[in-house]
């Protein structure tokens, strides 16, 4: 019955993956390693267990709302996803930066999913002056963010994971290579990608998913080539049966991941929010203006109130 049920879970992921390769990497990832803590539960749950929570890292912050949003009973709840760059090509800052930066709506049958551009023109509170959206982290840690991108958003920011990018490199060791269909001719940090079918393994990963400044699309190629590294790394995690990659995946966890979902909170998302992959994404838009000799993404008032609302609606707020 276990097995069957592990089988049920991979083949319902599987035809999901392939609806939803518009999503950006960290969504990617984190699906990832919640699939993992899906059939971990049945067959390795102490093991699970201990990884899943040593990544919970609680932090202060209040979302406004009068009361906590009940997991257990289904309650629309919204995550803020942060893919930050320490530990990237050797980085050690305390914070880094949060190169990706993604808000999730998730109902029992729902998750809308809000891309945010790094270089949004924001107000941060204690910091004077224009800024950019990414540098909330950076000044103020996971409070900063949640504050700062609660704020813009005008919605409650009920819970938040963050993924280092140097975790991304890390997952691919403990999975191994996966095959890619690449459809630029490149070279970068001395990795050279030819068009057409490739390996993807732990030594180049950061260096396909991370180049944009030979992408005549910029940051779009870049997000495009981070989903189909991220799609294919899900497809392996799903087919994996090894003990060991088991463990491996988990350490993987337990290494780069933080967040303020505790295992518990886990559970009921695996046991109340199995539909929540029926996902809808949008993006808020603006344009690329110089500011004071800095370029900014502007985003218009009209963007930002549309996806406001999508967002509202979707956790059943006024």
């Amino acid at each position: 019955m276990v097995q069957q049920n592990e089988n049920n879970q991979h083949r319902h992921h599987h035809s999901k993956r392939k609806k939803k390769r518009v999503w950006k990497w960290v969504i990617g990832i984190i699906l990832a390693l919640l699939l993992v803590n899906g059939a971990v539960l049945a067959k390795f749950y102490y093991d699970a267990k201990h990884s899943v929570e040593s990544t919970y890292t609680p932090v202060k912050h209040k979302t406004g709302r009068d009361n906590e949003a009940d997991l257990k009973k289904g309650q629309p709840f919204s995550v803020l996803l942060l893919g930050t760059d320490t530990g990237e090509y050797g980085r050690t800052e305390k914070n880094g930066r949060s190169d990706t930066i993604m808000v999730a709506t998730i109902t029992p049958k729902k998750t809308t999913l809000l891309s945010v551009p790094r270089d949004t023109l924001v107000t941060i509170p204690g910091h004077e002056g224009n800024n950019k959206i990414n540098a909330a982290y950076s000044f103020g840690g996971m409070t900063g963010a949640l504050n700062t991108l609660q704020s813009y958003l005008d919605i409650p920011l009920d819970h938040y994971v963050q993924l280092n990018m140097k975790g991304l490199e890390q997952l691919s060791e403990a999975i191994g290579p996966v095959t890619v269909d690449n459809d630029l001719d490149f070279t970068n940090i001395k990795h050279h990608f030819k068009k057409g079918k490739i390996e993807i393994n732990s030594d180049n990963i950061l260096a396909y998913t991370r180049m944009r400044y030979e992408d005549s699309r910029g940051d779009y190629g870049r997000q495009l080539r981070q989903r189909q590294v991220v799609t294919a790394m899900i497809k392996k995690i799903a087919s994996v049966g090894s003990i060991t990659k088991y463990k491996s995946i988990l350490n993987t966890i337990s290494t780069n991941m933080k967040t303020d979902i505790s295992f518990d909170q886990m559970k009921q998302l695996y046991s109340h929010y199995k539909q929540a992959t029926n996902i809808e994404q949008i993006q808020l838009k603006g344009s690329g203006q110089m500011i004071d000799g800095v370029s900014y993404e502007v985003v218009s008032s009209d963007n930002l109130t549309d996806a406001q609302q999508t967002l509202k609606e979707q956790l059943k707020l006024k």
